[in-house]
């Protein structure tokens, strides 16, 4: 990779394993690198062959933007269907139910999803000097569920008579609330963490560009490129500021550029770093932004890939 004299342009020095853009005099020219972890410094140049296209408007914002809308949508859909759910749970339980006693009547059985037979229990009562009937769900085989003519309190739903809880008996009406509670703190806990850090990443990536640090260019060859569901792997070798080969890995946070490159194909590619969270690159080939980290693989990942 030929390196090429850089402008005058003001860099920070930025922390260990994240990419930067330091400057030094080597035989009277200014030299450009970009700092890796493990002391790896590639060779860069500030002169771009192509122009990144602009944070504004790029897919990449409009991508960050809809995620953190979806997983904003997906945690409200959770809270409001909780609320919902808890309030018709607690229905029966709640400071305007009755409670009444109950004559269980009789037994049906019924066959599950599983494949076990379980039992739906008649209920009789009276309700405001009337008899009423209703059906529940015992969650047990007829044999272990309450017997006919056993009495029985019953929790009321005022506003739906036939909204019935057997109380002190353990049955899935009982202690439905407990159900949808637990379900839905964890659903909203998964789905909030992931909006937290969705969040993190787009304010990140939006503090990137608003920096208006420099991008530097930078040629390697691909080695190798691996795919998992976190992202595409490309190992690439690039001339450190020694002139000697490096291989280093560049995580995408995304399905990575297209066309797939291919080992043995050259890579020009923009780079902009901050020194914090995130790098950004624009590959010559596409009119694209993405997010992406380095590393310097070990011998065990080289070994892995065939080098």
């Amino acid at each position: 990779m030929k390196d090429r004299p850089g402008n005058d342009v003001p860099v920070d020095h930025v922390g260990e394993g994240l990419p930067s853009s330091p400057r030094e005099m080597v035989g009277g020219v200014e030299s450009w690198s970009v700092a890796l972890p493990d002391g790896v410094n590639l060779k860069a140049s500030p002169h771009l062959d192509h122009q990144p296209p602009a944070w504004q408007g790029s897919s990449l914002r409009r991508r960050m933007r809809l995620t953190v809308a979806a997983f904003t949508v997906a945690l409200t859909a959770v809270v409001i269907a909780a609320g919902f759910g808890l309030g018709a749970a607690l229905a029966p339980f709640t400071a305007g139910s009755v409670r009444t006693g109950g004559t269980v009547t009789s037994q049906q059985p019924y066959r599950n999803k599983g494949g076990d037979y379980l039992c739906t229990l008649g209920i009789a009562y009276t309700l405001g000097g009337q008899q009423q009937h209703a059906t529940i769900d015992s969650g047990k085989a007829c044999k272990a569920a309450l017997q006919p003519g056993t009495q029985v309190q019953l929790a009321l739903n005022p506003d739906n008579p036939g909204d019935i809880a057997v109380l002190g008996h353990g049955y899935p009406r009982e202690n439905a609330w407990r159900t949808i509670a637990i379900i839905a703190a964890v659903m909203a806990g998964i789905l909030g963490l992931f909006l937290l850090l969705c969040v993190l990443s787009y304010r990140d990536t939006k503090r990137l560009f608003s920096q208006e640090r420099p991008w530097q260019e930078l040629i390697a060859t691909v080695r190798g490129r691996t795919q998992s569901k976190s992202g595409t792997t490309l190992y690439l070798e690039a001339q450190d500021t020694t002139g000697n080969d490096r291989i280093v890995t560049m995580l995408f946070n995304d399905r990575g550029p297209r066309p797939k490159p291919k080992p043995g194909d050259i890579l020009d590619f923009a780079l902009l770093a901050d020194g914090a969270a995130h790098a950004a690159v624009s590959i010559k080939s596409e009119n694209r932004l993405h997010l992406v980290s380095f590393s310097v693989p070990n011998d065990f990942q080289l070994r892995a890939i065939g080098l």
